[in-house]
Parts: C-alpha cells; structure tokens; sequence
C-alpha cells in the first residue's frame, strides 16, 4: 500500500506547532473534515478522544498515530502533521516527544484490513532512518506526496526499481563491512605481533 493513496497534500501540515496533543488532533480533524471525509466532525473527533483515553498512541522514533474509527468518516484517510518544535505525546512509558503526527480516519468496515494496512506501512517506513529525515526536511507538501509514493510507476516496475537500488546499495554496503574490517584486521595483526614478540 502506498500511503498516498490515503492522503492529499490538503491533508499535509508542515513546520506546525501546537498548543499540545488536543490541539494537534483538533487541527489534523479540521484538514480532514475540510477535504470532505466525515459526516460529522465531532463524532469522529469523540471517537478519536476516546481511542487517546484507552491508551498511548505515540510508538517510538518521534512518532505518534492518534486513530478514530466511525461511521461519521466516509473513507480511509489520514493527515499528517511535521512538528516544527517537539510535542509532547503519551507513550507506552509516559509522555515522549514526537515530531510527526499521522491521525487516522478509519470507517468500522475497514477497521481491521486498512487500519493494520496503513500501521503497518507507517511503521515500517518510518523505522528507517533515511525516510523519515527526508520527511522532516521536507519544505513543500508536493515533496512529502512524493515521498509517500505520489506518482509512482505500477508495482512491477516499481519492484524493478526496488532491485537496482537494492543492486545500487550493495557496493556502499562493501564499502561499509571493509571501513569496519579494516581496523579490525589491523587490530588482530598487531596483537599477533605483539604476542608474537612477547614470546621470543
């Protein structure tokens, strides 16, 4: 699943900041019910204050998903804010800092397939490093669209891409195992020769 797919460059907030975590929700439930997704804003944006209740929603890596599932929203959807200065967020732990928020509009029919579909996505992407400094220095929503797979090519070629980059990656990840190597065999062969001329 792309994550463009769910979302619009309407849906995007970048260097946002906030009052705190009600703030930032109320505003991304804004975006959404702007772009025409709910029926009624405050049902979902109850549902999503309900789901904040029942436990943590940030998950680590500066990352928080807040989530409502009602029948006020008419489609999958999220928006997504970049934070210009850390928010607080409870966490599994206590409050944490996150830097990028995603809120989830999820009808009760798709709870199950789109709401782990899109988690997982997200997840997955954002454990890397890479993508999500791309994200944070992002400075056009067209830019964050792209990085959320905007424009595409179908997944056959997209897995041919995926291959050359993978092919790409292989020689900087030599490059990586023999920086690391290196050292490494100096280090054995100067102990060696040092036992070595301790013995003689």
């Amino acid at each position: 699943m792309k994550l463009a797919q769910l979302t619009s460059e309407d849906l995007i907030m970048l260097d946002a900041v906030f009052e705190d975590r009600f703030a930032a929700i109320n505003a991304l439930t804004d975006r959404i019910d702007q772009a025409g997704k709910l029926i009624n804003r405050q049902q979902f944006l109850d549902a999503v204050l309900l789901r904040e209740e029942e436990g943590p929603t940030a998950l680590g890596e500066y990352l928080a998903v807040p989530h409502g599932k009602s029948i006020a929203v008419t489609e999958p959807v999220f928006a997504c804010a970049f934070v210009k200065d850390e928010l607080q967020w409870k966490g599994l732990d206590g409050d944490e800092p996150v830097n990028m928020i995603f809120l989830l509009a999820i009808p009760p029919a798709e709870a199950g397939s789109t709401h782990m579909a899109v988690l997982t996505t997200l997840t997955s992407s954002l454990v890397e490093d890479d993508f999500r400094e791309a994200l944070l220095k992002a400075k056009t929503t067209e830019e964050v669209m792209a990085l959320f797979g905007a424009g595409e090519e179908e997944p056959v070629q997209a897995e041919t891409a995926q291959q050359s980059v993978e092919e790409a990656a292989e020689p900087e990840m030599a490059r990586d195992i023999s920086a690391k190597a290196y050292p490494m065999v100096l280090g054995i062969g100067l102990a060696v020769s040092v036992l070595l001329f301790l013995m003689l």
